[in-house]
């Protein structure tokens, strides 16, 4: 996963499409999202018990009775060391508490998918053919996805057309990558401090691209014990991937093609901010006992659809061509003319330089300086009017005609 740094901002917790997210961790009592097995009333079971019926208590009925309690706390080992284990409650290692197991259901405050993925995993293992989840609807839906994928039957959450096309293609995608079935390892990180995930460190030339499932406000990789933070959960060949970043909210908003849930689009980081934040500081029960300034990056986000990316990359190819006539260059691509009066005044100020070659280093210089910026998608520089009125009685004077938008 895509990491950004902690934030202590609490904006009003929603989910994209209007449901209300669970503010865990920040003062609110712990919701409890449950998966249970389902239980349907059958005709022997509501016919009364027949006379000639031999009395419960038989030693078949106790080594049913205790077939089925084994089989009701079973969970797998490598589930089971994931987790510290007291009782029938189950926590991290920090001390957080991650679910409880009441035999019948398995209840937890967390919409995290890790967790939400062991749960599934429980049931499976416990033979559980269908199951009914309640609580959150991030944690329903979670549920619903994860069970699904296993074969299990769900309860409680009704997915839409979309969700059901993207399990189907997730399933596909799953059988032609792992026909074993093996389960791919799940993603490293340990916080929001900083982005941890190299994808993002290193800047990779091209965005991060897939089809757009989900993004809203939500504690940090829905853990209770993290601060809030907004994600974008994206389909890609390699699999579904969630980013996290404070600024994806803002860059959503102002986002020039506006995506949509199923939208293919990309996302990418075209700057980190230095900030400093109030890092949590925990005892080891896991429990918050102050909190330290840390100096932290942020990174700033561009999120649109593919189709930007591909006119940006266009334009910056023809920004980077000195033989295309900026007049021609702009009548192809007229959000270029704000950038070409940007290389229009290198040009002028290039003229302090004796050598020519000096010169023309520093054009293509702050050429290529601004060819890389229109690629990444970064905002254009705007037109003013006074700019336009100086570039045309510059253009006038030299007999030639400026590019208009």
């Amino acid at each position: 996963m895509e990491e950004d740094l902690k934030s202590t901002e609490t904006p009003a917790a929603s989910s994209q499409n209007g449901a209300p997210q669970d503010r865990q961790g920040l003062g609110s009592p712990d919701p409890k999202n449950s998966i249970r097995l389902s239980r349907r009333r059958t005709r022997a079971a509501t016919r009364p018990e027949a006379p000639d019926s031999p009395p419960l208590g038989g030693s078949r009925d106790r080594a049913r009775e205790s077939a089925a309690s084994t089989s009701e706390r079973l969970i797998p080992d490598h589930i089971r060391k994931r987790f510290v284990q007291v009782g029938h409650r189950y926590y991290f290692s920090d001390g957080a508490h991650a679910f409880t197991d009441r035999g019948a259901s398995l209840v937890t405050p967390s919409e995290n998918t890790e967790v939400v993925k062991s749960l599934i995993g429980i049931a499976e293992a416990r033979g559980w053919k269908e199951i009914t989840v309640s609580g959150s609807e991030r944690f329903r839906k979670e549920a619903w996805s994860a069970a699904s994928a296993l074969g299990l039957k769900v309860r409680g959450y009704r997915p839409t057309e979309f969700e059901r096309a993207q399990l189907a293609r997730k399933l596909a995608r799953d059988a032609a990558v792992t026909p074993g079935g093996v389960e791919p390892s799940s993603p490293t990180g340990t916080g929001p401090k900083a982005d941890r995930d190299h994808g993002v460190r290193d800047r990779p030339k091209g965005p991060i691209t897939g089809r757009l499932i989900d993004h809203g406000v939500a504690a940090y990789r829905h853990d209770p014990r993290e601060p809030v933070s907004y994600f974008v959960k994206l389909d890609t060949p390699e699999g579904e991937r969630e980013i996290w970043g404070i600024d994806l909210k803002r860059a959503l908003k102002d986002s020039l093609t506006q995506p949509k849930i199923g939208d293919e689009i990309g996302l990418r980081a075209v700057r980190r901010e230095t900030v400093t934040v109030q890092e949590r500081e925990r005892d080891p029960q896991g429990k918050v006992v102050g909190q330290k300034p840390l100096a932290a990056h942020r990174n700033r986000w561009i999120v649109e659809r593919q189709e930007f990316f591909a006119g940006r990359a266009a334009a910056a190819r023809t920004l980077r061509d000195p033989s295309i006539d900026p007049k021609q260059a702009a009548m192809r691509h007229p959000e270029l003319v704000g950038t070409y009066l940007q290389m229009q005044a290198a040009q002028i100020a290039a003229r302090r330089f004796r050598d020519p070659q000096d010169q023309e280093k520093f054009v293509s210089r702050v050429r290529s300086a601004l060819a890389d910026a229109v690629a990444r998608g970064e905002p254009l520089p705007p037109v003013r009017l006074k700019e336009k009125a100086a570039t045309r009685v510059h253009e006038a004077s030299r007999g030639e005609e400026a590019p208009t938008r």
